[in-house]
């Protein structure tokens, strides 16, 4: 809530004239309301031509021989009257801010008017002790007004008011009592000496005591001996036994004359007090006052806030909670429930618009036969908060026209009050969530902001819910689809396999025979992959499948020959796109026949050691022989043959790697290195 509008009777009151209000020398011409004129003392704030009209008013003041006590009690009145209705009319989060700038323009005032009616003084005479008290009365005031205004923490408050004040009256002994009208009692919150486990143990009721005589009378009570004074109450164990003299002071908020508690100087001396201490303990009285009422509210606001801050925390919680969720009907459940434990309702219902219609398609504590209702778009409270946009509330079910469920039925389900807020995501409206309160009575706008905030991130959970089922449905229906299509594509290619192997037994010399053959070979590897394929996850395939299937395919071959030669086979785990998948395969099972038919080229027996492993972003593939290796003078690009002219392209064409043959560093033979990012 903003700050009302100013009343047209601030417009007739200037810096000067606040000035000469606040010292009680406007002679009864400022009319505004008091929250207009705390408005404009914020907004004059410390200016210049502020402070210079409250010296002015100060030295008026003066110069008609008005007490400077008189006068900063006069200022703290009327600025703690203005300030505490302007607070009033602000929401919380404005409240605390406003209070912290009133408290320190409080100071400022009393300040400057009190430093104008001291400078009228020094011209007239020669400092009297009169003057030195005043002296000494205008920095004791500073004083507690810096220990007050230097927190908004009521304890801390009370602990710096007492040393203060004890300080400056030269007290050994100063209590603060506070009034606590739920039990009408006064509770001992401050001390200066006394036993400190007695704060907030020892109370009094109004009129028992010295204390609660203040407080019943309202005005200040001296006592010079309180152990000859029938009102005084002895509290064994609390240190009383040294003390003389009593001030009691009621502390009173005259702004709305409630009693807020009691200030009691003591002295362990007999001591008659003075008329300027007494006056200046009922100015620090109205200071506490002021004080104890900023820290209220300000209490007050803070508990709103961190009640807020705790609302939204709980919001932004279930919102990722939801988001982490992508089964859809688990993240329907979840918000119904959440909803209804969030504001604090015992029901709760999820309506969607389907065919325009709205029905419900999760509920929470709702019996099966209201969830079986249905309204059209517009209609009852629901339809309405849909067609909207905004929420609808129905404080009692049994007196409302906008329900449409039969009366019957709402009896049956046994709720009084409830309310409705749209699931709104972007320019759609999904549905809404439904609150519903066994017991009538008006629901807070604090609960329609947490569902109506609440249901922002269930829309949106929701709305991803349903595209993630129809794209979970329409990727199954893919993966169905292509993984028919890879066995498909392995059978015709076993069927060219074949046809390539007959021509091969057919073929009229040997070159063209083992042509033939391995084309039939590098065909049956690429149907391998497409096996593979069609068994794996969509899109991706393991890379140490691949290598085994195409090794699995040379030990059939090398079966058949009688050759005696070991395979083996380490892949660190490892995934490969299915758009590259054929072509590594193609590339493994060419540098797997080049170390067979060229390095271990005329011999029986021998090893072959595959390798794959991870190295950040690339996959390294090593094949090895312990052959004969390399011959001398051998280079990559001159000595490419047809294999590893195919093996090249391949890897930097279609895998966008490299390919390189070296020695091999740990023995005979030679290694085969592919490097590619897969």
């Amino acid at each position: 809530m903003r700050p009302p509008p100013a009343d047209n009777g601030a417009d007739m009151v200037d810096a000067k004239s606040l000035a000469l209000w606040l010292a009680d020398r406007e002679g009864g011409r400022v009319t505004a309301p008091p929250h207009e004129l705390a408005r404009l003392a914020l907004h004059l704030g410390v200016s210049l031509e502020f402070r210079q009209h409250l010296n002015a008013a100060g030295a008026e003041a003066a110069s008609h021989e008005g007490s400077a006590a008189v006068l900063a009690a006069t200022a703290i009145r009327r600025l703690g009257h203005a300030a505490t209705d302007y607070l009033a009319r602000l929401d919380a989060s404005q409240r605390l801010h406003a209070a912290e700038r009133l408290e320190e323009l409080q100071a400022l005032v009393v300040e400057a008017l009190l430093q104008g009616h001291s400078s009228v003084v020094a011209l007239s005479s020669s400092p009297t002790k009169r003057e030195r008290q005043l002296t000494e009365t205008i920095e004791g005031l500073d004083r507690i007004n810096a220990a007050i205004n230097s927190s908004l923490e009521l304890e801390e408050v009370l602990r710096l008011t007492v040393e203060s004040v004890g300080e400056v009256l030269d007290a050994p002994e100063v209590t603060i009592y506070l009034y606590d009208p739920a039990i009408d009692r006064l509770i001992l919150r401050g001390t200066r000496s006394f036993n400190p486990e007695a704060v907030g143990q020892l109370t009094l009721s109004i009129g028992e005591g010295i204390v609660g005589e203040a407080a019943k009378i309202g005005r200040p009570v001296p006592v010079r001996d309180v152990w000859s004074d029938p009102r005084f109450k002895y509290v064994p164990g609390l240190g009383e036994e040294r003390l003389r003299s009593f001030l009691a002071v009621p502390i009173v908020l005259f702004t709305v004359n409630r009693l807020i508690g009691v200030l009691n100087v003591t002295s362990t001396e007999f001591r008659d007090f003075a008329r300027e201490e007494i006056r200046f303990a009922e100015i620090t009285a109205g200071h506490i006052a002021i004080a104890v009422e900023n820290a209220r509210l300000h209490g007050e606001t803070d508990d709103a806030l961190h009640g807020k801050v705790e609302q939204l925390t709980s919001v932004q919680n279930l919102a990722r909670t939801l988001a982490s969720n992508l089964e859809l009907q688990s993240v329907l459940a979840q918000i119904a429930r959440q909803a209804a434990e969030l504001t604090g309702m015992e029901k709760a219902a999820i309506w969607r618009v389907t065919d325009d219609e709205l029905r419900i398609i999760t509920s929470f504590n709702l019996g099966r036969e209201y969830a079986q209702h249905r309204l059209a778009l517009g209609e009852g409270a629901v339809g309405r908060a849909v067609q909207t946009r905004a929420p609808v509330v129905v404080p009692d079910s049994m007196n409302s026209d906008l329900l449409q469920a039969p009366p019957d039925l709402v009896r049956r389900e046994g709720y009084r009050a409830m309310f409705s807020v749209p699931l709104i995501t972007g320019d759609d409206v999904l549905g809404a969530v439904s609150l519903y309160s066994l017991q009538p009575g008006e629901i807070s706008q604090e609960q329609v902001d947490l569902a109506f905030t609440f249901g922002n991130h269930a829309a949106i959970a929701m709305e991803n819910a349903r595209l993630f089922e129809e794209a979970r449905s329409s990727l199954e229906s893919q993966s169905l689809l292509l993984q028919e299509l890879h066995h498909r594509v392995k059978n015709n290619m076993q069927t060219i396999k074949s046809l390539l192997e007959m021509q091969a037994r057919r073929a009229q010399t040997d070159e063209a025979a083992e042509l033939l053959k391995l084309s039939a070979g590098r065909i049956a590897g690429m149907a391998q992959v497409h096996d593979l394929l069609s068994r794996q996850d969509i899109g991706l395939a393991s890379v140490g499948e691949i290598i085994e299937a195409m090794v699995t395919l040379m030990r059939a071959d090398l079966a058949v020959s009688g050759r005696s030669v070991e395979i083996q086979v380490e892949a660190q785990p490892a995934q490969i796109t299915s758009d590259k998948a054929s072509v590594f395969a193609l590339v493994v099972n060419e540098l797997l026949w080049n170390a067979l038919q060229h390095g271990l080229e005329g011999r029986p027996s021998g090893q072959i050691h595959v390798t794959a492993e991870v190295d950040g972003p690339s996959l390294i593939v090593a094949v090895a022989d312990n052959g004969r290796g390399l011959p001398p003078g051998f280079d990559l690009d001159s000595d490419l043959g047809l294999g590893l002219s195919i093996v090249r392209n391949l890897s930097e064409r279609n895998l966008e790697g490299a390919v390189a043959i070296a020695a091999r560093d740990d023995g005979p033979g030679a290694v085969a290195t592919l490097r590619f990012a897969p």
